[in-house]
């Protein structure tokens, strides 16, 4: 998501200095969203000429759930706003857990310019996903560690009494590795074992 915003025109000098506060809901979750909170839009007393504001995911501690689609239990008492993070909410159920990751990339950007007077000079305004002013790198480059099911139970016991026998278990990749993540583990898993039968014939 990306929003360029016009500062302007109006005059050279920003007194009182003004700010900009905006929320926008990340869809389909009931209570997570991304905003800016009285970011201020001068420096000196004069308009920052352009600012980019990368956001991250907000939760806004209305509603009981770690994904998109938790079923909606509003959480009693509410809760205070809090920043969603790789670590934070610690659970792997979170949609946005990579515990790898220092810090998740930017989710969505917002851009301030400033306009002059004459419109002959004015920059077009724009509401694009992801346009090619931004750049795709942060995004594409956030190493995906291969993430496994839990192991299934033992298998029977297969085999002859005199070889002795043996049991399998498995477990299947919920996430595929990317960008240099940690390869998957194996996903089959054998052990020896004595037959039940061979057991009771010695």
């Amino acid at each position: 998501m990306h929003h360029e915003l016009e500062a302007g025109p109006i005059a050279t000098t920003c007194s009182p200095s003004p700010s900009l506060s905006l929320m926008a809901k990340v869809i389909p979750s009931p209570d997570w969203f991304v905003g800016v909170d009285s970011f201020s839009l001068c420096e000196g007393g004069q308009w920052k000429q352009e600012v980019t504001l990368d956001l991250q995911p907000l939760d806004a501690g209305t509603d009981s759930g770690f994904t998109f689609s938790s079923p909606n239990y509003p959480t009693v008492p509410g809760e205070n706003v809090t920043r969603i993070t790789s670590q934070m909410p610690h659970h792997p159920a979170n949609s946005f857990f990579y515990p790898r990751l220092k810090e998740l990339p930017p989710i969505a950007s917002v851009k301030a310019i400033r306009q002059d007077r004459s419109s002959a000079r004015q920059v077009p305004m724009s509401n694009h996903i992801l346009p090619n002013s931004m750049s795709p790198q942060r995004f594409s480059e956030t190493p995906l560690d291969c993430e496994v099911a839990l192991w299934s139970s033992w298998g029977l016991c297969l085999g002859s009494c005199s070889r002795g026998g043996v049991r399998h278990r498995s477990r299947y990749i919920l996430l595929r590795p990317a960008n240099a993540g940690t390869p998957c583990p194996e996903l089959e898993e054998q052990a020896e074992c004595t037959h039940p039968h061979c057991l009771r014939r010695q």
